[in-house]
């Protein structure tokens, strides 16, 4: 698959719906045959598809505080603090950002009491310059990106994209 065309991008809105989905559903919902469609995926998680997964409700399991942390850091101390945060097992994503900030990480605890006492530790290990914290109240929706066929044609028409004209 050299280039994405919109058949392709309705697999993938179905997919990030429903990564699950069966084979014959998906065609039923494309109108795209089984045997193509396992084809086409197989390219995709090749080259577009970094993983599937299951998106938790961590609300659920206990865990009631999740916070982004925006971090600015000395640069003598940036790797230690990723590796750090990298083995924190309440580390959920971390992302490297521009402008005032260095780092952007989301973390989620169980209370408000162990997410400081995170943040604490953090500061007294590291040289950080400036952290900002935002709690999360309530997750309104999550994953839209690419989630419906309308969404992803949308996208076709507004980016630059090579779009092969046809499927076969």
């Amino acid at each position: 698959m050299k280039s994405i065309n919109k058949k392709d991008f309705d697999i993938l809105a179905h997919l990030r719906r429903n990564s699950r989905m069966k084979l014959t559903a998906l065609s039923k919902k494309t109108g795209i045959p089984v045997s193509t469609l396992f084809e086409r995926i197989k390219s995709m998680k090749s080259l577009l598809i970094k993983k599937s997964t299951v998106v938790v409700d961590f609300e659920r399991l206990g865990l009631q505080t999740k916070a982004f942390l925006r971090i600015k850091i000395q640069s003598e101390d940036k790797k230690a603090l990723i590796d750090f945060l990298r083995k924190c097992i309440n580390v959920n994503s971390i992302w490297k950002v521009n402008n005032r900030f260095d780092l952007l990480c989301e973390a989620i605890f169980a209370d408000i009491k162990e997410f400081d006492r995170f943040v604490e530790e953090i500061e007294n290990k590291f040289s950080i310059r400036e952290i900002e914290i935002e709690y999360v109240i309530r997750e309104i929706e999550r994953e839209m990106f690419l989630s419906t066929p309308e969404i992803a044609g949308m996208l076709l028409r507004k980016s630059k994209i090579k779009v092969e004209e046809s499927f076969e």
